[in-house]
C-alpha cells in the first residue's frame, strides 16, 4: 500500500469511527515530546501512522503534517461519529466524486500554508458535516483559504461594511482586489444612462450618468462569513 494510500484511509478511519472527544491542539506537543504510541496516539488511526512513520526521527515535513492534522481533527470533537460516518459515507460512495474524502483531505491539508490555515479548512469541513454547505462548497472553501493572503481574508472575515459603491475617480483597494480575484466579492458597474444636456450653454451634448463599479459579497462569501462568526 502507497504511503498516500496509507495516510487516506487512516484519515478516513478516524473521521468516520474514532472519538475525538479527548482531542485538542495541546495535544501536538505532548505527541511530537514523547511518541506516543499507546493512549490517544493508538485510538487515532491518522495520528498513529504519522508517528509510526517518523518513529526514529520525524523530519521537519512529518512534524509540521502532524501538527496541522491534530489542528483539523481537533475541530470536529464535537460532532458525534455517527453524523461524521454517515456525511463521508455519503460522498465516498457518489459517483460523483472520484477522490474519497481521506484522500482528498490529505491533498488539501498538505497545500495548507500552516496549522492556521488548517484550522479554516477544518470549521469548513465542519460546516459541511453539520450540512450548513454542501461538499462542493466545502472544496470550493478550501481553494479560497489556500489562495488568499490569510491576513486579507481574516479582514474579509471581521469587515461588517464591505459592500459599497465608488465614488468618483475612487479605486478599491489592493485587499479589496485580493478579495475579489478569490471570489469572496465581486464587482459590478452600474448601469450607465446617457440623456440630453439641460444646460443649453454647456460645452458637452449629453450628460453621461451611472457606471460607478460597487462592491458586493459572493454566494460563497456570504456562506464563509456565516460559518466563521
Amino acid at each position: 500500500m502507497s504511503e498516500l494510500q496509507n495516510f487516506s484511509n487512516s484519515l478516513d478511519e478516524t473521521i468516520k469511527d474514532s472519538n475525538l472527544t479527548e482531542i485538542n491542539t495541546d495535544l501536538f506537543e505532548v505527541l511530537v515530546d514523547s511518541f506516543l504510541e499507546d493512549g490517544v496516539a493508538k485510538d487515532i488511526p491518522i495520528i498513529g501512522t504519522i508517528l509510526k512513520l517518523g518513529k526514529f526521527s520525524m523530519s521537519l515535513k512529518e512534524h509540521l503534517f502532524l501538527k496541522k492534522i491534530v489542528y483539523f481533527i481537533s475541530e470536529l470533537k464535537d460532532i458525534p461519529p455517527k453524523k461524521r460516518n454517515q456525511m463521508v459515507s455519503e460522498i465516498d460512495e457518489s459517483k460523483t466524486y472520484r477522490i474519497k474524502v481521506g484522500e482528498k483531505l490529505i491533498y488539501i491539508i498538505e497545500k495548507c500554508e500552516d496549522h492556521i490555515s488548517t484550522e479554516y479548512v477544518a470549521k469548513f469541513f465542519k460546516a459541511f458535516l453539520l450540512e450548513k454547505i454542501s461538499y462542493s462548497e466545502f472544496l470550493r472553501c478550501t481553494s479560497i483559504i489556500q489562495n488568499i493572503f490569510i491576513e486579507d481574508f481574516e479582514y474579509f472575515v471581521q469587515s461588517d461594511n464591505l459592500e459599497r459603491e465608488n465614488r468618483w475617480n475612487e479605486y478599491f483597494s489592493d485587499i479589496e482586489m485580493n478579495l475579489v480575484n478569490a471570489g469572496l466579492c465581486g464587482k459590478d458597474l452600474g448601469e450607465i444612462s446617457v440623456r440630453d444636456q439641460d444646460d443649453w450653454k454647456a460645452s458637452d451634448k449629453y450628460v453621461v450618468e451611472g457606471g460607478r463599479e460597487s462592491l458586493y459579497i459572493t454566494d460563497i462569501g456570504i456562506k464563509i462569513k456565516k460559518i466563521l462568526k
